[in-house]
């Protein structure tokens, strides 16, 4: 009779264990389909393929299908799609589990000196409980824990898998592209070799004077980079000589320019926010004229001498440039400067009408 109990009780714990081990011991929540999202930085329209692999542990050899998703070059900035995985016709109850990664991009980016394609590094486990229903083997539970994230960096924690925007199955990928390039930039445009990424001039108009060619004005240029993009992703901005400028945690970078002289900047992205300031300089008026993507933009013009200008625009494909002239508020040799020059004439004018009527009033009363 001992014999036959302790037989029982063990069949009953081998058929709870084998119960919890189909379903994968989370009763609270049953996930029996799984998707995966995509999301996709670009500010470059392009018609991009990915593709992702699920590898079975070893000793598995149920195939798990996970279908490619695609983009065309209408959708920029930050889009997402979500895509289901397939599973196979089961045979057997138990626990599967695979290793859920990237796997490519197609065309891929293989000229990247003005180009890039950040590619995931995300990794995923996916175990897939599976036990018989009395009618059939099917899916009981999906676990999908997190094990690296886009940068390669060891992750954990279990992610959503619905086919909702909560979903945490997700890989992202970004294309960069340098700015002033053009539509090819594994072929620049001709002006790229003249402006870079973005080119700064300055000139400076004497207005009869005399230019001060050892002048120097004080800039500061902004970048606010896009989406999935930062200062080193096309391998660091850099000058016209080759230099990784330092770009501080505001994203901002100040220079000096005198007379006939430019900063050249290199290796930024397109889509890049970009701040052109020249600060007020005491007899200096300054105006901007400005070429973004190829298109000319309207003229900047201080009010007044001693102001700061700015100029902001996106950099895109094309050609990029600020040109910044300085009018000289010239003082001319009778000492009067040009600025005040009218405030001096209104005074003049007064005085005379004054004594004018002070002549009219004697010659009446001599009468």
């Amino acid at each position: 009779m001992l014999a036959i109990v302790v037989a029982g009780a063990m069949t009953m714990g081998l058929a709870m264990s084998t119960s919890v081990f189909a379903t994968g011991g989370d009763t609270a929540t049953k996930t029996t389909e799984a998707y995966i999202s995509k999301t996709f930085n670009t500010e470059v329209g392009k018609n991009e393929t990915f593709s992702f692999k699920a590898t079975p542990v070893p000793g598995n050899t149920e195939k798990v299908t996970i279908p490619d998703i695609n983009f065309t070059e209408s959708e920029t900035g930050t889009t997402t799609k979500r895509a289901k995985v397939s599973f196979p016709e089961w045979t057997d109850a138990g626990k599967y589990e695979y290793t859920v990664t990237e796997t490519g991009a197609t065309p891929a980016i293989t000229d990247t000196k003005h180009q890039t394609m950040i590619m995931s590094k995300a990794e995923y486990t996916m175990d897939v409980y599976v036990s018989n229903s009395g009618s059939g083997f099917e899916i009981s539970n999906i676990i999908v824990n997190k094990k690296k994230d886009d940068k390669g960096t060891a992750a954990t924690g279990k992610v959503d898998i619905s086919n909702t925007d909560k979903n945490g199955f997700k890989f992202t990928n970004t294309y960069v592209q340098e700015a002033g390039t053009g539509i090819d930039p594994t072929n620049p445009d001709p002006t790229y070799a003249k402006d870079g990424s973005l080119n700064v001039t300055k000139a400076i108009e004497a207005n009869g004077g005399t230019v001060d060619t050892s002048k120097m004005f004080d800039f500061t240029a902004t970048f606010n980079f896009p989406t999935g993009t930062d200062a080193n992703t096309l391998g660091g901005v850099k000058d016209a000589d080759g230099n990784t400028i330092a770009i501080n945690e505001a994203g901002t970078y100040t220079f000096k320019l005198k007379a006939n002289k430019n900063m050249k900047f290199t290796g930024v992205p397109v889509g890049t926010k970009i701040s052109v300031v020249e600060s007020a300089t005491p007899n200096y008026k300054g105006s901007a004229e400005s070429v973004f993507n190829g298109v000319p933009q309207t003229k900047v013009e201080a009010s007044k001498y001693d102001e700061a200008i700015t100029v902001k625009n996106t950099l895109g494909q094309k050609q990029n440039k600020v040109d910044v002239t300085n009018t000289y508020n010239y003082v001319p040799t009778t000492g009067i400067i040009m600025n005040t020059l009218p405030y001096v004439l209104m005074i003049a004018l007064c005085g005379a009408a004054l004594m004018a009527f002070v002549a009219f009033k004697r010659r009446r009363l001599q009468k």
